[in-house]
């Protein structure tokens, strides 16, 4: 990996680059980032759910049908 020095240089460096002796500022962003990931997870658990009750509705259909036509899961 090579990045040309020019990517670290100027009023937008400080916006790829911070300085890397920072510890509480460190520990800060790991605690947010702790925060963000059980905020995506709790909403990815959301939509799982709503995923799963849409796949028995359709299951459900399917059986009243009668059917199992073209159905690739076995």
């Amino acid at each position: 990996l090579s990045l040309d020095y020019r990517l670290f240089e100027g009023p937008h460096a400080a916006d790829i680059a911070g300085p890397s002796d920072k510890k509480s500022g460190d520990l800060l962003s790991k605690k947010q980032m702790i925060a963000d990931m059980q905020e995506t997870s709790k909403a990815l658990e959301d939509k799982k759910l709503k995923i799963d009750c849409f796949i028995q509705a359709l299951e459900a259909e399917v059986a009243e049908e009668g059917g199992g036509e073209g159905d690739a899961a076995g």
